[in-house]
């Protein structure tokens, strides 16, 4: 039997199955065995075919277009020449069957949506008709060409031009040409190196469908969309038009001085930064005229376009130089170069280094003067890695005047509190209070100020009888204690004494005698063993509120 064209195949078939009558090459298994599938989908292609969602072993597809969705509609077009086609990656099209051509209603039809049944036939099945679907016969319009005005940007020339075509396809003549004017276009750039991922903005055709937008991406140009938005009612926008073109950045070298005025610097001030900046040109090196500049106390990092904690910054001047003052707020290395862009390969850089005391405190001070005269300052320093800290006793005679009596350190105890400990010979009476002297991680810091007082004592008299005793033999101490009241000595009574004994030839003291009572005129009077040679003393024994006092040591030489 001679082999016929497919068309003619298909027209067979459909005549057999309008008939009524079964065909042998559509013999399939019974109807009970039969796949169960219907249609997924209708859509208008951009150049006017229609496409239909049902798998590609489909038997039979026919297509009508209905003049309304009333029951009796006319039919308006009608056609089975279809053909199966795969997934479309280019436009995301799913896989179908698709008109051959164009649909053509008929001359007049106005421009709108129209409802779509389809008959189909799948293996082993019966001729099945499902409605639902709709025709755009609308003018398609899409972008169909785009090109940028130039391959590259640099420093000085950053805007780059997309220019392109829209155009539209009209179902009514089945032909495309330019676009309307005023149809608008969104543009989106993809970046991909600059502040932002993307950029996008909006033209507008013109006559003949041409439209330009310019950009400044301060990046390079991946790709890109084009897209017709926000269509006239009678327009169905096409796919989103592919940029596939990019566009390149030239890179420029740079080198830069700069310095700061000062190193310690308060925490909240500022701190001047001067310089100079110049770019490499075809003439060798030139002021970098207009080049941000920027201070951090973060490295630089070319592959980063921001500057998240920027100190402070200006545009050069046209001879290059460039002053601004940089906010401090810690002891940092500050790094002073151009601000990150896509122009610039690598970011050479200036580096200083400030100093910025911060705050610090004291916690659980105690000061105190003991009977022997002796000021002792303890407690801790408050502050995050406060060891080796410079901390010092101060006085005060009438509270307002403050010198300083012994420096000290704060010693490492591995947490935000630094323990000191600080001793020195101090006054009768007066004020006391530590001190943190600022240095370049803190600042000053002082405590409360504390008044501190003892009454000064003496012996106003000291004798040992006989002058030479006998070694073993007895000897008689007397003398008499005083305290100051109100700058004058008056006697004390009830004061406790000792009588010590250095041997000769030693320089250990040994107490003799102890717990010797001074009587209401402060004298005492006792009698004690003598040891041999050596010297001897009497002493106070420690009393609350009151100074230690001693006598002049006597050296006696018995016989």
């Amino acid at each position: 039997m001679r082999r016929l064209p497919h068309a003619v195949v298909r027209a067979a078939a459909v005549f057999v199955l309008s008939a009524g009558l079964t065909a042998p090459a559509l013999v399939t298994a019974p109807a009970a065995h039969a796949e169960t599938v219907t249609v997924t989908r209708t859509a208008t292609l951009d150049d006017g075919r229609l496409d239909v969602g049902l798998p590609s072993n489909a038997l039979w597809v026919k297509v009508n277009v209905h003049a309304s969705a009333a029951p009796d509609a006319a039919v308006l077009f009608s056609t089975d020449a279809l053909r199966p086609h795969e997934y479309d990656y280019s436009t995301g099209q799913p896989a179908g069957w698709a008109t051959e051509t164009a649909l053509r209603l008929p001359e007049g039809t106005a421009l709108g949506d129209y409802p779509v049944s389809v008959d189909y036939r799948m293996p082993g099945g019966t001729v099945q008709h499902w409605t639902g679907g709709t025709f755009a016969y609308k003018l398609h319009t899409g972008v169909t060409k785009t090109a940028f005005d130039r391959t590259t940007t640099d420093w000085d020339h950053r805007r780059v031009v997309l220019s392109g075509t829209a155009t539209t396809f009209d179902p009514s003549t089945g032909t495309r040409g330019p676009a309307r004017a005023g149809t608008k276009v969104q543009v989106r750039l993809a970046l991909m190196d600059g502040p932002n991922s993307s950029t996008q903005a909006t033209a507008v055709t013109g006559e003949g469908g041409m439209f330009s937008v310019p950009f400044t991406p301060n990046a390079r140009v991946h790709s890109g969309t084009a897209t017709i938005v926000e269509p006239a009612s009678d327009t169905d926008p096409d796919a989103t038009h592919q940029i596939h073109k990019s566009v390149g950045a030239e890179e420029t070298t740079y080198r830069i001085t700069a310095a700061l005025d000062k190193f310690r610097v308060p925490l909240g001030q500022s701190v001047n930064v001067t310089g100079r900046v110049e770019r490499l040109t075809n003439d060798g090196w030139q002021p970098f005229a207009g080049a941000p500049v920027v201070s951090s106390p973060e490295y630089p990092n070319a592959g980063i376009h921001h500057v998240a904690r920027a100190m402070g910054g200006a545009d050069a001047a046209a001879d290059g130089t460039f002053a601004y003052p940089a906010k401090a707020s810690v002891t940092t290395d500050v790094f002073t170069h151009v601000r990150p862009s896509v122009y610039l390969r690598e970011l050479p850089f200036a580096r200083g280094r400030i100093a910025v005391p911060q705050p610090a405190g004291f916690t659980d001070v105690r000061i105190a003067i003991d009977p022997y005269g002796t000021v002792r300052a303890t407690g801790k320093l408050s502050a995050v890695g406060c060891e080796s800290e410079p901390v010092a006793i101060q006085y005060s005679l009438d509270g307002r005047t403050w010198r300083s009596l012994r420096w000290g350190t704060s010693a490492y105890s591995g947490t935000a509190s630094c323990p000191f400990d600080i001793s020195v010979n101090g006054f009768v009476r007066a004020y006391y209070r530590v001190v943190h002297a600022e240095t370049d991680r803190y600042v000053t810091a002082v405590s409360k100020p504390v008044f501190q007082t003892r009454i000064p004592t003496r012996f106003s008299s000291f004798t040992i009888s006989p002058t030479r005793p006998t070694v073993n033999g007895t000897m008689t101490v007397s003398g008499a204690v005083q305290k100051q009241v109100s700058g004058v000595w008056k006697p004390m009574g009830g004061q406790y004494v000792t009588l010590i004994f250095k041997p000769r030839g030693e320089t250990q003291w040994y107490w003799v005698k102890r717990n010797i009572k001074t009587a209401t005129n402060g004298g005492f009077r006792f009698t004690a063993t003598n040891y041999g040679d050596g010297y001897w003393a009497m002493v106070t024994q420690p009393l609350n509120g009151y100074f230690y006092s001693e006598t002049k040591a006597v050296y006696i030489d018995a016989r």
